[in-house]
């Protein structure tokens, strides 16, 4: 007879056992409840609302977060949204085949968007946001076609945005903050592996996007989609024929297209010392190969003048009339404001299909570039400097300009460079001006996730202190040489916010300083650390202002004892 191991269980290990066995005998819960708490299984961390859910319901009609129709008992809402939870979501989810809404925003979800949420035909809202879901947007997405609201942004999605089906319905909002993505929906060109323009609507994978079905023996072409396909080349040539005459060489120039319908230059204080002739001149003439840049609300382009200034254009595609006459008054103001701390706005192009703005050029790039892109890395006084010079160019737009700016987009991007790798402060395109004796809140939503305050996420109202929590993200990204949201945290379900606090507790926050860099100083460091931990604070009535953030910053953190350094290798 053979002989099996005795397996003891403790009484209260062997009343679970046995729910189990029973719940799974009896099959009470539905399948609906299956597929949740599938999903409920798949995640590491929440804030304790998930535990509420109980296996042993006939059905989860009555668990946080589900709402059931009223008949049938089927889920049809699915609503989770800052709820702290952290884990991949399961593709069971798209076993809910009666679901409409599914909102998990504002979490820490990780990994892919399952393809499988395709097979729940009647989505009518999806809501991911906030997330560091990455990986493609699956082309079975494209196939929900009472799909009326989705939001993806600021996660970490890449590639092409499929093209068939109903995503391409979608505008800039519903992607914006997916640093690789790509796709006519955000006007964003995809490459191919060469790095030329990807023609074929393909994933970087070679899957279909739109779901049809693809053959590797060969091509199939029908009699129909040859006849279609000349057609579609007769049609490209009229309009390339049309377009070459109207517009000569630079016929795909969007730049040359938005001011060869006429466009008038405006100018601040005489900061632009060319006609307007001259500088709608040099405007035909730039081509995708001046880009330098592009942030959220525009492409930046390299703008060099015949005697040899250079300066940063900033192209804004238009969007409503509201849109427009908030941006004209915006600009009136930021052309008067001058700080050395803030980068110089000169003048505007205002064109019917476009605003493109003139700013300074920074030969050093941005911050981001800098710290991240190239392989000469910033020492510990370079570092030192550009937080110091960010610091007084926030402090002035908060205290001393008049309107006064809540920025709501700091980051390492919006920061750029001299050739003395000074720090200015730029993008006042999300700014959103407050009078003197106005509340100083806006309830529209910006920014970059990673650097937002947990309260914006939430209510979408920033303050002066929404601000000082991103510039609190911009130290820590300095200190780290990492940026907020980097692989390593969210492997860890954290981010550089949550790593600092986990290294604080641990009586070890020196750890997270980049081992590259050099020339470290303890005193400086310590000083430092003990600033981003009150700006990065989660109350925002325990952050200091921006103002007694420079001053702490030159009495403490820029004069240290020039003899202790740290050795970030060192035990």
């Amino acid at each position: 007879m053979a002989n099996y191991p005795m397996i003891c269980l403790r009484p209260w290990r062997l009343y679970i056992l046995l729910l189990y066995i029973l719940i799974n005998k009896s099959g009470a819960i539905s399948p609906d409840g299956e597929a949740l708490w599938s999903f409920r299984n798949a995640i590491v961390n929440s804030d304790g609302n998930l535990p509420l859910w109980r296996p042993e319901d006939a059905d989860p009609c009555n668990w946080r977060g589900v709402t059931c129709d009223l008949k049938t008992k089927r889920v049809i809402h699915l609503s989770l949204k800052n709820h702290k939870l952290s884990g991949p979501i399961s593709p069971d989810l798209g076993k809910l085949a009666h679901l409409k809404i599914l909102a998990l925003y504002n979490n820490s979800f990780y990994g892919t968007i399952p393809s499988e949420l395709g097979n729940c035909t009647e989505l009518q809202g999806i809501f991911l946001q906030g997330n560091y879901l990455s990986g493609p947007i699956p082309s079975e997405m494209g196939n929900l076609t009472a799909l009326q609201n989705l939001n993806v942004s600021n996660n970490f999605l890449v590639g092409p945005i499929p093209s068939d089906g109903v995503l391409i319905n979608f505008a800039d909002n519903s992607f914006t903050g997916n640093r690789d993505l790509c796709g006519k929906q955000i006007e964003r060109t995809c490459k191919d592996d060469s790095g030329g323009p990807r023609t074929d609507g393909q994933s970087p994978s070679g899957q279909n996007q739109g779901g049809k079905k693809k053959y590797s023996g060969g091509l199939l072409i029908s009699t129909s989609a040859t006849i279609g396909a000349l057609l579609l080349v007769a049609l490209m040539c009229f309009w390339g024929c049309f377009l070459y005459k109207k517009f000569g060489k630079n016929g795909s120039n969007s730049i040359a297209m938005d001011v060869s319908g006429g466009a008038s230059i405006i100018m601040f204080h005489g900061d632009l010392p060319y006609s307007s002739k001259d500088i709608i001149k040099k405007l035909e003439t730039l081509t995708e190969e001046h880009v330098i840049g592009s942030g959220g609300f525009g492409t930046v382009y390299k703008l060099e003048m015949d005697d040899g200034s250079i300066f940063a254009l900033k192209r804004i595609v238009k969007m409503d009339e509201g849109f427009n006459r908030f941006f004209e008054r915006e600009l009136e103001i930021l052309g008067s404001i001058k700080h050395r701390y803030l980068v110089n706005l000169r003048g505007y192009c205002n064109s019917p299909t476009s605003k493109l703005l003139i700013y300074d050029f920074l030969s050093g790039g941005s911050l981001d570039e800098a710290l991240h892109e190239r392989s000469e890395q910033l020492d510990w006084d370079a570092r030192l400097t550009v937080i110091l010079g960010a610091a007084k160019g926030l402090a002035y737009l908060h205290h001393d300009c008049s309107p006064r700016i809540i920025h709501r987009d700091i980051k390492s991007s919006n920061i750029l460079l001299d050739g003395n790798l000074e720090a200015r402060v730029t993008d006042f395109g999300l700014a959103k001006l407050l009078g003197d004796e106005e509340s100083h809140i806006t309830t529209i939503v910006a920014g970059t996730f990673g650097y937002l305050a947990p309260e914006y996420m939430q209510s979408g109202r920033a303050t002066e202190k929404t601000d000082v929590y991103s510039f609190g993200v911009l130290v820590l990204e300095l200190l780290s040489g990492k940026r907020p949201t980097d692989a390593s945290y969210i492997e860890k379900g954290l981010n550089i916010v949550g790593w600092l606090n986990f290294l604080i507790t641990e009586n070890r926050p020196r750890e997270i300083v980049d081992p590259n860099c050099e020339g470290v100083q303890v005193e400086s460091l310590d000083a430092l650390l003990s600033v981003a931990t009150q700006c990065v604070s989660s109350s925002p009535e325990d952050r200091p202002t921006m103002h007694r953030v420079v001053q702490v910053l030159e009495s403490e953190v820029m004069t240290p004892c020039p003899s202790d350094f740290y050795d970030s290798n060192s035990d």
